[in-house]
């Protein structure tokens, strides 16, 4: 045992090491990279067709372009298209000949993860007084729908509970040999409630979906032709998959529930049925963040078990505070019954370090890859609710800890379990939410960096607010000592955008009186940049320097 508990730290260690050196970040969802026309671009001429460019791939339904004049009416031929060849891009004709004047592109779009987004981008077609609005690139909801939030929730709480109740037969229980009886009524009745919650949520899932890429009302899907778009998007083929695994498991249940506790086909259906609710879960990180991560084989089977761990730890905790006690096969004496309810307590103990282990891996995993920055974390609505389903899983730690020495005590289960059980619930729901929210890759916060030259000198670049648009660029220059350098003649400022072949774009910070440089320009999109700093000094001197920052979208 003592080996195990040393090869579990010793893989902790290096998964943490690892995670660390090589981090995959990604921002979920899609953003705009670059479109023609631009934003608040002038063109001389009238531009025959529409095409934005997106940093992936796009969702071949539920997708629209409309551009309208500075007297609302439309001017595109309603025919928005995603080319075969270059799925990242959609583009729309325009009427011929568009006069002179300010228009408008209003496009919307489903990323790869299922999320829909939006976005305007202004543009004039001649001279004259033109918007300086910046384009978005937002999602179109910061906290999801409560029938999103229900639907998914549903569906967690049954595959933790089936879960839990399985794991609690194959691996903790030690079942009576003797008996001859199927499982008790209390566990039948618990399988077929978890049962048709998860099938609810599946069935319900598709059309959710359709509401949400097609911003409609459910009282609007009768009326709406969405069944065969849907299918179309990656959603669809994960749906059908899941009906399919769904209706496996339900017969499965049925023969455990009419298999008595020693045969040979009960084991076997409760094998089964175990692997169709993983496979259930599975399903579910194809479809999401992870989904759509440049390694996406890691980032699935993190989010894949991240969710079985947690399931399994909420599930288990049912069967142990509302199954065990009940079991009917424990022995009919109080001390004898103790002693068996310590013992699947101290097995639990073990299957919880691993849970446990697992769960916070890959939740150090996703953090490291969805939330790039402190600030991030605090001032994102992903990383204010990331932080209190973290400190609910802490809570739940304690807990587990205590019900595990009441366990050795030989005691009975108290309320904590309940209390545990019910942090786990709320974890469930905060899950369901993370889902569907722009991870914090979408903020990162303003930056600010320090580069040391070989010969001493600090530079320092802060970039604020860091959102596509219009930013405040700082730049200190201090010597060894740490004092400013007033000496300097010229600072420029070249970014490059790391994601796409668009040139360099150079801005020149105005002299200052102090070693502060400031100006006000445009970053033009969401993404990487290399910020390449050049300097010179009043005695031609010439000092180079870059960065590399994250740029983000709200």
């Amino acid at each position: 045992m003592k080996n195990n508990h040393k090869l579990l730290i010793l893989g902790l260690v290096l998964s943490f090491i690892w995670m660390f050196l090589y981090p995959s970040f990604s921002y979920a969802h899609a953003y705009l990279q670059q479109s023609s026309p631009s934003a608040n671009d002038i063109i001389s001429q009238s531009p025959s067709k529409i095409t934005l460019q997106f940093n992936e791939s796009v969702q071949p339904s539920f997708h629209s372009i409309l551009v309208t004049n500075s007297s609302g009416e439309r001017v595109e031929l309603d025919d928005s298209y995603i080319p075969d060849d270059q799925l990242n891009r959609l583009e729309s004709n325009l009427k011929p000949n568009l006069p002179d004047g300010l228009y408008v592109i209003q496009w919307n779009v489903i990323s790869g993860d299922g999320h829909p987004i939006e976005g305007d981008i202004p543009f004039q077609v001649g001279e004259g007084n033109h918007s300086t609005v910046v384009p978005s690139a937002n999602t179109t909801k910061k906290l999801p729908s409560g029938d999103y939030i229900a639907v998914r929730w549903l569906l967690y709480l049954g595959i933790s509970f089936l879960m839990g109740i399985l794991s609690f037969y194959l691996f903790m229980y030690p079942a009576n040999p003797k008996g001859k009886s199927p499982l008790p009524r209390r566990s039948r009745t618990l399988l077929w409630i978890s049962y048709c919650s998860i099938a609810v949520s599946v069935v319900l899932s598709l059309p959710l979906q359709a509401t949400i890429n097609a911003h409609i009302h459910w009282l609007e899907l009768w009326t709406t032709p969405w069944f065969d778009q849907i299918l179309r998007t990656n959603f669809g083929p994960i749906w059908l998959v899941q009906i399919v695994l769904v209706t496996i498991l339900g017969g499965s249940l049925y023969s455990i529930n009419r298999s008595v506790a020693t045969s040979r086909s009960r084991m076997i259906s409760l094998s089964v049925a175990y692997s169709l609710g993983l496979g259930i879960l599975l399903s579910k990180s194809f479809i999401g963040h992870s989904a759509v991560s440049e390694f996406k084989i890691l980032s699935v089977t993190m989010n894949f078990l991240h969710l079985a761990a947690i399931c399994i730890w909420i599930g288990s905790l049912l069967a142990i505070a509302v199954i065990l006690p009940k079991e009917a096969s424990l022995p009919s004496l109080a001390k004898d019954r103790n002693v068996v309810i310590s013992h699947v307590i101290h097995l639990f103990s073990y299957w919880g370090t691993g849970l446990v282990a697992t769960m916070l891996v890959s939740g150090i995993y996703a953090s490291l890859k969805y939330v790039p920055t402190l600030y991030s974390l605090f001032n994102t609505l992903y990383g204010q609710v990331l932080l209190l389903k973290c400190g609910l899983v802490v809570i739940m730690l304690v807990l587990a800890a205590f019900n595990y020495l009441r366990g050795r005590k030989k005691k009975s289960l108290g309320r904590s379990v309940w209390i545990e059980l019910s942090m786990g619930v709320i974890i469930l729901v905060l899950a369901a939410i993370l889902t569907h929210l722009p991870t914090a890759m979408a903020s990162p916060g303003p930056i600010q960096a320090t580069n040391t030259l070989a010969n001493g000198e600090a530079i320092t670049i802060r970039i604020s607010p860091n959102v596509v648009g219009i930013n405040e660029f700082e730049i200190d220059i201090h010597d060894v000592h740490g004092q400013e350098i007033r000496n300097i003649q010229q600072v420029k400022l070249t970014l490059t955008s790391l994601d796409m072949d668009m040139g360099k774009y150079e801005i020149i910070l105005p002299s200052q009186p102090s070693s502060t440089f400031l100006a006000q320009d445009l970053i033009s999109m969401a993404g990487s940049w290399k910020v390449q700093v050049h300097i010179l000094t009043e005695s031609l001197d010439a000092w180079d320097t870059e960065f590399t920052i994250r740029v983000g979208t709200e």
